[in-house]
């Protein structure tokens, strides 16, 4: 796949300092920035940083450290949620412990098993599901119908790194406003230069 050929072996949006860090992290990245969640995580970590330090914190304590990543009153609530129930059973190893968890969908579960636990998954965030849209590898705006499209489709062994290569692209050249004459995939992308 051209996309795979072009990037980067490695391909790493967030770091994995620990894994709960990583978790509470990418919960922190919904509706924001990487950079903003990191620094919202760094915040919380340097205060409180281990599970039950945090589910020990008030909601108010929280929501303080973790406000310039937005939405901070509900990410608070469920951030201590996790952490409260991370303190006492660890944190769980499949996607279905994970989007049990308050907070986790589907996206931050797959960025959990893919880049902590190794696994395939298909991170169907915004810039996944508009490349993957513009491409014709899904038909859907909708994240859950695209990956379950996108799992469907691919072998799990391609599953990883096409979410990794397509994001990528999507953050560097096929942005909300596509770059298509700097593109390397505009001879064969059914939507070059039509948006």
């Amino acid at each position: 796949m051209l996309l795979s050929e072009h990037y980067p072996e490695e391909i790493s949006f967030l770091p994995v300092i620990s894994p709960f860090r990583f978790l509470v992290t990418v919960m922190l990245s919904a509706s924001t920035t990487d950079r903003q969640a990191e620094a919202a995580a760094e915040r919380l970590f340097s205060s409180f940083p281990t599970p039950s330090d945090i589910a020990a914190a008030s909601e108010d304590e929280i929501e303080v450290l973790i406000h310039s990543a937005g939405l901070s009153r509900s990410k608070a609530r469920n951030i201590r949620k996790v952490a409260s129930y991370v303190s006492e059973h660890g944190l769980p190893e499949d996607e279905e412990g994970l989007v049990r968890l308050p907070g986790v969908g589907e996206k931050t579960a797959a960025c959990y098993l893919v880049s902590v636990l190794g696994r395939p998954g298909v991170i169907a965030d915004t810039h996944f599901v508009r490349v993957a849209k513009r491409l014709g590898l899904t038909d859907t705006d909708d994240r859950i119908r695209s990956a379950r499209e996108i799992r469907e489709r691919f072998d799990p062994s391609f599953w990883s790194r096409l979410s990794m290569t397509v994001n990528l692209h999507g953050r560097t050249v096929c942005s909300p406003r596509p770059r298509c004459s700097e593109c390397f995939l505009s001879g064969i992308c059914p939507s070059a230069f039509k948006t």
